[in-house]
């Protein structure tokens, strides 16, 4: 049961993040972008541009490109961007359903890892030019809203985990709590039938008591 309730959270986790700019506007506002360059091994180079907030990423990138392009086109821009040595691409995205895709464009959500994830990639010298996995496309606020379907195994178990703690520990509390109010009023903490004196154990569930003494109520 916590386990279930602990993926349910989990997949909720990720939907809320999606969400959250369409009721709080300057939470997707607040949000930091960046855009960098990176060259790849095979003489290719991407640009990343990608948009991060608290339980959702979004990673856009064109190319890959020949990198001598890239050379020619940085020479044009009026603005600088930064060259990293990692690659930007998270590892759910390096895989591409198209072959050298144009544009491509990711999302993932989940907190507090990421867990779910979607690609949509674009090229329009192949049929069909934009192919989509893991995409589920709602209308929200009069806004198309983009949710993320396939699981990020690792986001996802740790998240199925820690939220299966959080109700794991609030049902020992609450059980705990219910025994200590049952003791208290004089009633068996189990089934919280009343304790009679000189007993030692529950006539109706069998639970071991510590019996009352005379006076106690």
């Amino acid at each position: 049961m916590f386990v279930f309730l602990g993926v349910l959270c989990a997949a909720g986790s990720a939907i809320v993040a999606v969400l959250l700019p369409a009721y709080f506007p300057d939470v997707g506002k607040a949000a930091p972008r960046t855009s960098v360059r990176h060259d790849l091994p095979s003489d290719q180079t991407i640009y990343a541009y990608r948009v991060p907030r608290p339980g959702y990423l979004l990673v856009s990138v064109s190319g890959p490109m020949e990198t001598f392009v890239a050379d020619i086109l940085d020479k044009d821009r009026s603005q600088h961007i930064p060259v990293v040595t990692e690659d930007p691409r998270p590892g759910w995205m390096r895989r591409s359903v198209i072959e050298d895709p144009q544009t491509s464009r990711g999302i993932a959500a989940g907190w507090p890892m990421l867990c779910f994830w979607c690609l949509s990639d674009r090229n329009v010298n192949h049929d069909p030019q934009e192919v989509g996995t893991g995409i589920v496309k709602l209308t929200v606020k009069k806004a198309v809203r983009t949710f993320p379907a396939r699981p990020i195994w690792l986001g996802l178990l740790v998240n199925t985990a820690f939220y299966a703690a959080i109700f794991l520990v609030l049902w020992f509390t609450l059980v705990f709590g219910w025994r200590r109010v049952r003791s208290w009023r004089g009633r068996c903490p189990n089934c919280a039938y009343p304790k009679q004196e000189g007993v030692d154990r529950c006539p109706e569930c069998g639970m071991p008591l510590q019996p009352t003494v005379a006076g106690s109520s």
